[in-house]
């Protein structure tokens, strides 16, 4: 159950990734367009200013100082669009990597593709209304830069999950010598429950933590001989015994991958081997899921080595 609800989040996480790299793209055909429109005139010139009589000029001899002005303005907003614009092709295309999405489709450093035939009568824009719809294009960008960064932070939070999740084998070479659940004990030779899954691996072999977490228990404990515990988030607890030599501590941070032992046959045991379990609190729960969280080659049943 937990591995659909796994796989539901996983669709409905890329789900969100292509809506949020669409709305970024929709967003560039809209600037795309405007800009477009007004960067095809021959020059800053051809924008309409009204330009007043002689006789008005002389009354107002501060007309020309404001004008510059307002071109100052223009330039710097187009200045700060354009450091945001680069600042949001890197984020779309790092949000594209992150999501496994096809670059190809979302190539940021295209210009969006556009057309359609002129309608209606041209309305040039004064610069005073260039300017205010720099800013309202800038506010625009801003709020996408937003929930851009969101989406960006959804997609960290999520791949942090999933590592902190129990997903592959312990160890990378070797193979499952005893099942979970009832067997007959290879040392007291009486029919008993086993609480997890043994891997017979070489003597001396790495023990890799299967989920990131922070070791919880490092050291001896009775027919587990040397043991390695890593809690992990949601209560799971997953345990790594018969170790012979544990190289973490208790309460150090693990990443998924890490080396954190080495297979031995440490307490009640017949042969190297990690015994590896999956708990919820005090209770041992089923690791198969787990393990078959990632692809390996196909399991073979033998005789256990491992009283635990």
């Amino acid at each position: 159950m937990r591995h659909r609800d796994m796989a539901r989040a996983s669709r409905g996480h890329a789900v969100i990734i292509i809506l949020a790299v669409l709305t970024f793209s929709l967003t560039g055909v809209a600037l795309g367009y405007w800009v477009g429109r007004y960067a095809a005139a021959p020059s800053v010139a051809s924008i309409t200013i009204e330009r007043p009589h002689a006789d008005e000029v002389a009354s107002r001899p501060q007309a020309q100082p404001r004008a510059s002005d307002d071109m100052d303005a223009v330039v710097v907003r187009l200045g700060e669009m354009q450091a945001r614009l680069t600042r949001l092709d890197a984020l779309g295309e790092r949000l594209v990597e992150m999501s496994g999405l096809n670059p190809e489709e979302f190539d940021f450093e295209d210009p969006p593709p556009q057309g359609g035939p002129d309608q209606g009568a041209v309305k040039d824009y004064t610069i005073k209304e260039l300017a205010s719809e720099l800013t309202n294009v800038i506010a625009l960008i801003q709020d996408r830069e937003r929930k851009l960064d969101l989406i960006q932070d959804f997609i960290v939070e999520k791949d942090l999950a999933r590592k902190a999740l129990p997903a592959g084998w312990p160890v990378r070479s070797g193979y499952v010598s005893s099942n979970y659940g009832f067997r007959v004990h290879p040392v007291k030779k009486v029919r008993l429950f086993h609480d997890g899954v043994d891997f017979a691996s070489p003597r001396g072999a790495p023990i890799f933590a299967v989920a990131d977490g922070v070791v919880a228990f490092s050291g001896r404990k009775g027919g587990y001989g040397n043991v390695v515990d890593i809690r992990h988030i949601d209560g799971l607890i997953t345990r790594y015994a018969h170790n012979s030599r544990n190289l973490v501590k208790e309460g150090q941070l693990v990443r998924q991958g890490q080396k954190i032992a080495t297979v031995g046959a440490t307490g009640t045991a017949t042969g190297p081997h990690v015994h590896f379990e999956v708990r919820r609190g005090d209770k041992a729960i089923n690791p198969m899921p787990y393990l078959r969280s990632k692809p390996r080659q196909a399991i073979a049943s033998t005789g256990s080595d491992l009283d635990s």
